[in-house]
């Protein structure tokens, strides 16, 4: 039995608003747009605070978005050990939660292998009872009973994702799962939870299966991703089981890209009895890259093929200047937090594009994964 974490929500935002008086950690002032397109909500926060001075070429050449800093190694590990200031709790002897320390929403924390386990290898049973642990303690959390305070009362619901691979989004190569907190409200507006409030052939949702497991995909959104209903008794040998699945639809999906997402399922199903009996290395980095999503309800994959797409061309100036130095238009670079229609612009130049055509978004987020091409034709 996965037992839940006692008070969560209270204890992040208490911990998250100590934190930042002390200043351990620092909060990105955004300005937020609510976009939809063709019924899928996006979410597009402008970050100007975010861009960054140019970087050497030698670094350029490992990083096409031109702004960000290369990528921690082990020496500038955030996770051995965490920061005091931002150590939330611990969930087993094996993982623990810590805070975000550059959030750009309110309580954004951190599940983290006690030691060192890489972040390119599969998720193990016990990373998915964490996942549990949180998700269930978050929702546990008696607003009377606990005194809980207005920022945690608000955000009743939590959005998990995990980032795996180059072109996945991913900063860091110890093993952490991200989540950040949600009001209902926000929770009901995202794509992903709209696949399970309506039936199959309903504004665009599509069902099928492998072996025993419902499988549901969204095909108005540009890019391939499957997702399965979590259901509340769910332990984590089912869940593990679950994001397995979700794994060789996503290894078959970029390893042959020009299939529909209905003939992956097919053609999974029809080799589940091989498929599932084959063990894949637990210590070895998994050859693709994906985005992972998790809430108490539902759990997705998205497989990745790039990390940055363009809003404009990425030679073109942005009118922004950084310590003054003029920077070029970055794009966006995302990670898991994709599937819940959300994205960063740094740019007013890339804003006003965003801004002045809700479908251009839709098709620009689409180029990070494997097309879906009935959506696209859609939009055209």
């Amino acid at each position: 039995m996965v037992a839940s974490i006692q008070s969560l929500r209270s204890l992040v935002f208490t911990t998250y608003n100590r934190a930042l008086k002390a200043g351990a950690l620092t909060f990105a002032e955004t300005e937020v747009h609510n976009i939809a397109h063709d019924g899928i909500n996006y979410q597009i926060r402008y970050a100007p605070n975010l861009l960054k001075k140019p970087i050497s070429a030698a670094s350029q050449a490992h990083n096409p978005s031109h702004l960000t800093p290369p990528k921690p190694s082990l020496k500038s590990n955030p996770f051995l050990p965490p920061s005091p200031d931002l150590y939330v709790t611990a969930v087993s002897r094996s993982h623990c939660l810590v805070l975000n320390k550059f959030p750009v929403i309110p309580g954004h924390f951190i599940l983290a292998t006690t030691e060192f386990e890489k972040q390119g290898c599969p998720l193990t049973a016990g990373d998915l009872e964490g996942v549990l642990s949180v998700l269930r303690g978050w929702g546990s959390d008696n607003d009377d009973q606990t005194g809980i305070h207005d920022e945690a009362g608000e955000h009743q619901c939590l959005y998990g994702f995990f980032n795996s691979g180059k072109e996945s989004g991913a900063s860091q190569p110890h093993r952490h799962l991200q989540f950040i907190p949600l009001t209902q409200p926000e929770m009901d507006e995202l794509w992903a939870k709209q696949i399970f409030d309506a039936s199959p052939g309903e504004n665009g949702i599509v069902e099928g299966k492998v072996g025993n497991l419902k499988v549901r995909y969204q095909s108005k959104v540009m890019y391939k991703h499957y997702f399965m209903k979590i259901h509340e008794g769910c332990e984590q040998e089912e869940l593990w089981r679950m994001y397995s699945t979700l794994l060789s639809l996503a290894e078959y999906t970029l390893s042959h890209p020009t299939i529909s997402a209905d003939v992956v399922l097919r053609e999974i199903d029809e080799r589940w009895d091989s498929i599932s009996t084959t063990q894949r290395p637990m210590d070895v980095d998994i050859p693709f890259s994906y985005n992972m999503a998790f809430t108490k309800e539902w759990m997705g994959i998205l497989p990745r093929t790039t990390e940055t797409v363009y809003v404009v061309d990425q030679e073109e100036e942005s009118g922004a200047v950084v310590d003054g130095v003029a920077v070029k238009c970055p794009g966006l670079n995302l990670n898991g937090t994709a599937m819940a229609g959300m994205a960063l612009v740094r740019t007013r130049k890339e804003m006003n594009v965003v801004l002045a055509d809700p479908g251009y978004i839709a098709r620009t987020i689409g180029g990070i994964g494997v097309p879906q091409q009935e959506a696209h034709r859609a939009s055209l």
